[in-house]
C-alpha cells in the first residue's frame, strides 16, 4: 500500500509541474528578434523622467537608478519598478572624502527616496509601446531602464 501511494504521490508531483502557466514567457531584450520601442522614440521617456522627477537634496554625486518594467505584447508598461541605486562623487578622484555616518545615513535614505521616485514617475508613464517581436509575433519582454542623474 505504501509502495502504491508513493508512486500516485511522484505521479500526481509530475503532473503538478508539466501544468501550463496562466502567463506566457517574458523575453530579455537579448532574446528577441526586435526590442521594445516608444512610437515616439526613446526621447520621450527620457524627457518624462526629467520633467516629472523630484530630486533630492543630495550634491556632487553622479546616480543611477535601475529600473525595469514589462513591455507586453499589446504595448502596455506592466510591473514597473526601481530595484537598485548607484551612485559615485563628482569630485576629483584625486580627492579623498571621508563621510561621516550622518553623511552615509542621510546619503542612503536619499537613495532609496530616488528609487520610490522613479518608481512613482514610472507609474505616470502611459505612452504605448511597439513590443518586442519574436518570430514576427509580440512577445512580452523585459526592459531595463537606468536613469542617470549628475547632481551638482
Amino acid at each position: 500500500m505504501k509502495k502504491l501511494l508513493l508512486v500516485a504521490a511522484v505521479f500526481c508531483v509530475h503532473l503538478a509541474f508539466a501544468q501550463e502557466s496562466g502567463q506566457e514567457k517574458i523575453y530579455r531584450t537579448t532574446e528577441v528578434d526586435s526590442k521594445p520601442d516608444l512610437k515616439e522614440g526613446m526621447y520621450t521617456l527620457m524627457m518624462f523622467v526629467s520633467d516629472n522627477f523630484k530630486y533630492p537634496e543630495i550634491k556632487n554625486k553622479k546616480v543611477i537608478v535601475f529600473t525595469s518594467f514589462i513591455i507586453e505584447p499589446d504595448g502596455k508598461m506592466t510591473d514597473k519598478k526601481a530595484f537598485y541605486v548607484s551612485a559615485k562623487d563628482l569630485i576629483s578622484s584625486d580627492v579623498v572624502k571621508i563621510q561621516t555616518e550622518e553623511e552615509k545615513a542621510a546619503d542612503a535614505k536619499a537613495f532609496e527616496s530616488m528609487k520610490t521616485e522613479a518608481a512613482r514617475v514610472l507609474a505616470m508613464f502611459d505612452k504605448t509601446w511597439i513590443p518586442a517581436t519574436v518570430g514576427g509575433k509580440p512577445v512580452r519582454c523585459l526592459y531595463n531602464y537606468p536613469i542617470n542623474f549628475n547632481i551638482e
